[in-house]
């Protein structure tokens, strides 16, 4: 017969973890409190910040895509160059921005526990 597991009383749940988009949102509102700044601008930022990881180019568009559909951000085509594309953050974007930086401080210090504790787990397998 097997042996009954002991009951763990779920504290949070790893969806509640720091989120990608969340990461590269707030690396994004963040730069463009500087000024405009254009895709690969923000994707240099953003490799920079995080010491050398970065985003996927599409995985980027799609983010500022959102950013800006939901009034986050606003885009447009540089008059002489179609080929940069600007963004500049808006007051809902400074908004989502001041939510992030509450949100985000106990999502990654839950996200370090859980890497932590995962970590230890690989290592037993070692």
């Amino acid at each position: 017969m097997r042996e009954a597991v002991p009951k763990v009383d779920k504290l949070s749940s790893l969806g509640y973890v720091v989120k990608v988009q969340h990461v590269i949102d707030f690396l994004v509102l963040a730069e463009l409190q500087s000024g405009r700044r254009f895709g690969k601008e923000l994707d240099q930022v953003i490799t920079k910040t995080l010491t050398g990881v970065g985003v996927n180019d599409s995985y980027l568009s799609q983010r500022l895509k959102k950013l800006a559909e939901k009034g986050h951000a606003h885009s447009y085509w540089d008059s002489d160059n179609r080929y940069y594309r600007y963004y500049e953050i808006t007051e809902a974007g400074m908004e989502y921005f001041k939510q992030l930086q509450r949100d985000l401080p106990e999502r990654v210090a839950l996200a370090q526990r859980v890497y932590k504790a995962f970590d230890s787990t690989l290592k037993k397998f070692e």
